[in-house]
């Protein structure tokens, strides 16, 4: 059952869904700006602890994952109590540098909420950008080549 909690991958695509509780939204039930960003931060992550590399084990390991660039564009809005899907997909992998474009659609996915392109690098403990984990890589073509 755990695993659930990660979303799942299909078809080359990381699935996310998340239901919008009241921390999220303001007074009149719509989800702050800002929260949109949370919510493909809390896809990528978890697409990541699915596929068998927690952050922590990036952490121990003296990498951090960070984002370098994100290009954000919403559509329409939603509200207190909606379930929302977070779609993940590859776009493009370098040596040093992953790009990711992050979809959220409502529920039955027949509406774009908001699109994401987004780019992620790791940092080793002296803030300088290092090499992607090989075995991380390998994970990554398994599930999205």
């Amino acid at each position: 059952m755990k695993h659930l909690i990660d979303g799942l991958i299909k078809a080359k695509t990381h699935f996310y869904y998340i239901r919008v509780h009241y921390e999220d939204t303001d007074i009149g039930g719509i989800v702050y700006h800002a929260k949109y960003i949370n919510y493909i931060e809390r896809a990528r992550t978890s697409l990541i602890r699915l596929i068998k590399f927690p952050p922590e084990k990036f952490l121990n390991n003296g990498l951090s994952i960070v984002v370098k660039s994100i290009n954000f564009d919403w559509y329409s809005s939603c509200t207190l109590g909606d379930c929302i899907c977070v779609e993940t997909n590859i776009l493009k992998t370098r040596k040093v540098s992953i790009i990711l474009r992050q979809n959220i659609f409502n529920f039955d996915r027949s509406k774009i909420l908001a699109k994401a392109e987004v780019k992620i690098c790791f940092l080793d403990t002296n803030i300088k950008v290092a090499l992607i984990p090989n075995e991380f890589m390998k994970k990554l073509k398994i599930n999205f080549a």
